[in-house]
């Protein structure tokens, strides 16, 4: 996405006008996306009556599910990879010659916003979808999910070195190689996330006992 959408909005296109909507496409479609795809999470759940569960019940599977996320993350980091619960997919970057750059970015925030049809790096993205199914969070979730990634994805677009080169990444290429490497660290901050989640799930029902 930096190395698709980076070169556009830092260079490529001769006006600003053109930078900022590109940028505004993209956030704009990935919140949709986002917002589209918990609610209809939050609206399974609620046709299936989770909600009418027992908060303890419901606060045990998520813990457990949590837990068993950060494992997942921990395993994915010590094998170099990503979620083993993922969609072996991403937006095409081919589109880019096929489309105009307004198409592209519409396609690839929505895309990606949509958070499960792509892959996922870390269990982060499951964790917040299982919380909403279980009721424990809103669909409003969504919302926050897709800010907390086009902040500083965008950040990145304006900024990071990647989005100079205007021509197609290669493999081998060092800014490239640097955004694959931070994944380890998404990972580990994925993973004492879900446990810390986890464990406060816990806590919520050892006081709810007494």
């Amino acid at each position: 996405m930096v190395g698709t959408i980076g070169p556009l909005v830092q260079g490529a296109l001769p006006r600003m006008r053109w930078r900022l909507q590109l940028t505004a496409l993209f956030v704009t479609a990935f919140l949709v996306g986002a917002g589209a795809i918990f609610f209809l999470f939050f609206l399974f759940g609620v046709t299936v009556h989770v909600p009418g569960l027992p908060l303890s019940l419901r606060r045990s599977v998520a813990a457990a599910g949590l837990v068993s996320l950060a494992l997942m993350d921990i395993w994915a980091r010590m094998n170099r990879t990503y979620c083993p619960m993922r969609w072996r997919r991403q937006t095409p970057r081919g589109l880019r010659f096929r489309r105009s750059m307004f198409v592209v970015a519409s396609i690839w925030g929505l895309d990606m916003g949509l958070a499960i049809t792509t892959i996922r790096v870390t269990g982060a993205t499951w964790g917040a979808i299982l919380l909403t199914i279980l009721g424990l969070s809103g669909w409003q979730t969504g919302i926050a999910y897709g800010l907390a990634f086009v902040i500083p994805n965008t950040i990145l677009m304006w900024t990071h070195r990647l989005g100079r080169i205007a021509e197609a990444q290669k493999p081998g290429d060092a800014g490239l190689a640097e955004l694959i490497k931070k994944r380890f660290v998404w990972q580990t901050s994925s993973a004492v996330t879900l446990i810390a989640a986890g464990v406060l799930l816990v806590c919520e029902i050892l006081v709810g006992a007494t």
